[in-house]
């Protein structure tokens, strides 16, 4: 029987590969395969996994009323989130579309789970963002055989119109860091369930008021860390909760980049540079900001002034430390201690370029450790240390026996071969060293649940619009979100004041000293 390449490479895509493997040696496909066949649970000793049977809620969007949702901030964040509810900017539905044919992720967008949710609003600052906004409502991907059921949203010129309006039921906020809490406080005290993009607060003490706001209210809150719904994590938390790793003595995670983009400066990014004095609101972006004149900088490149965004540490640090909070409940640390600077873009605001901070566990026994640099783009995966076992986990999980392990003393494994590997199943066509190391690459992007790929954001999404329909709760809840906010705001005080800070947890304060 002939078998193509094609077919051949496509059978090896579920096979776990590592840098040394390559496709032209025989030997290290023997290896491969025979690697498959291990029975880490047998291994690990551990019996059966629980995590990989999960299984999707069933849909509860159609025959249900259709939630009509507004958007605050439609930059490209906010374009994203729209797309996993069925709607997208005819560009893109142009630019995927060749002889009248979708291509694989538009038909994907077209077959995706229908969640009924209508988008009824838009708001932002920048007048071409919410042109596009509008054009975007007008693009339900599920309707584009008949067009004459779209809707156009409603513009709203500020948030706070929007809130009030009774015509919008829930609203996703994509708006820059110092408006987050501003505006979710305002829609939950009018009663709309709040989708908040991470990071959660500009500060400490917004943190404890809309925590509050929300335990007050009631409305279903989701914080936008779609890590939340990466099988991955699930299964590094039960892994953990089974002791494989033994005493966790130290947790490392990093963030590296290389390019203007990468250090948040945007000036001419996208559309940009269509953006002035006359079709941008300043004061309503400055809020309660301290005021400036109008500075092009400043609004398109928000996240390196801290007047405005959260630096590093609520730009991507947040992201890691929730996926490893998820791993090991850590939650919010005794101490802080941060040090770095502004060494390379002093063109743009007061964000450092390199920052490294530590969080201190004392009732655990470990320490967080924090390594940033936008001058090097090498990519590190977050890192678990443990007694028995270390473990590299982000969107694949690769764990390393100890050599003084006790737990695994008698497992006779070779030096550079895995204790237990695990990666998502992928719709990928073919094998490459690039393919096997984006594996492990970043919690964003595809998941394997229920025997399905499917979009961790658009999870995430469902998860929030099922909550509403009292169908289960919200994983990234407003309790984890007050320790993503308290954690990484101790380590921004650090860092400002050049001192250790720490934790009231009684008084629910920053001690700076």
């Amino acid at each position: 029987m002939k078998v193509l390449r094609r077919d051949f490479l496509k059978g090896l895509a579920t096979v776990p590969f590592f840098g040394y493997f390559a496709l032209g040696f025989k030997d290290n496909i023997t290896k491969e395969v025979a690697k498959k066949r291990v029975d880490y649970q047998k291994r690990l000793k551990i019996g059966k996994l629980e995590a990989p049977e999960e299984k999707l809620l069933a849909p509860t969007g159609i025959g249900k009323n259709r939630i009509r949702v507004g958007l605050v901030g439609n930059g490209w964040r906010g374009e994203q989130l729209l797309q996993k509810f069925g709607y997208t900017h005819p560009e893109e539905i142009e630019r995927h579309t060749v002889n009248g044919t979708p291509s694989k992720w538009l038909q994907n967008l077209i077959d995706q789970e229908d969640l009924n949710v209508e988008l009824a609003g838009i708001c932002d600052v920048f007048d071409v963002h919410t042109q596009r906004g509008v054009e975007i409502s007008q693009n339900d991907v599920r309707l584009l055989n008949d067009p004459g059921k779209q809707k156009t949203a409603r513009v709203f010129a500020s948030y706070r119109d929007m809130v009030a309006s009774k015509d919008i039921d829930a609203i996703i906020v994509a708006s820059p860091d110092h408006t987050h809490a501003p505006i979710a406080i305002a829609a939950a005290k009018a009663g709309k369930h709040v989708y908040l993009e991470k990071p959660m607060t500009h500060s400490i003490e917004e943190a404890v008021e809309l925590r509050n706001t929300i335990y007050s209210t009631g409305v279903v809150f989701q914080l936008g860390h779609e890590n939340r719904q990466q099988m991955s994590f699930k299964m590094a938390r039960e892994l953990y909760r089974k002791g494989v790793l033994g005493n966790v003595t130290q947790v490392e995670t990093y963030t590296n980049r290389n390019t203007l983009f990468g250090a948040w400066i945007r000036d001419d990014a996208f559309d940009h540079k269509l953006g002035n004095e006359s079709n941008i609101n300043w004061k309503e972006f400055l809020g309660n900001a301290p005021w400036y004149a109008f500075d092009r900088k400043r609004f398109f490149s928000w996240q390196r002034y801290s007047d405005y965004g959260t630096s590093v540490t609520g730009n991507d640090f947040s992201h890691y430390y929730d996926c490893v909070n998820q791993v090991l409940d850590l939650g919010i640390p005794e101490s802080v201690m941060a040090m770095g600077g502004q060494y390379y873009y002093k063109s743009h605001g007061d964000m450092p370029d390199v920052l490294n901070a530590i969080f201190s566990y004392p009732q655990r026994g470990l320490t967080l450790t924090y390594d940033a640099t936008l001058k090097n783009g090498i990519y590190r995966q977050s890192r678990i240390l443990g007694s028995d076992a270390t473990m590299d986990v982000d969107r694949a999980i690769l764990m390393h026996k100890d050599s003084n392990s006790e737990r695994f003393k008698d497992v006779e494994i070779g030096s550079a071969e895995p204790l237990y590997y695990y990666e998502p199943n992928t719709d990928v066509d073919a094998i490459s060293t690039a393919t096997s190391k984006a594996y492990l690459k970043g919690g964003y992007g595809p998941t394997f649940i229920d025997g399905k790929v499917i979009d961790a954001t658009f999870l995430h999404l469902k998860e929030w619009v099922d909550a509403i329909r009292g169908h289960g709760k919200t994983s990234c809840n407003i309790d984890v979100g007050f320790e993503e906010a308290v954690t990484f705001n101790l380590a921004n005080l650090a860092y400002t004041h050049k001192k250790p800070v720490t934790w009231d947890r009684q008084n629910e304060k920053a001690i700076i000293g």
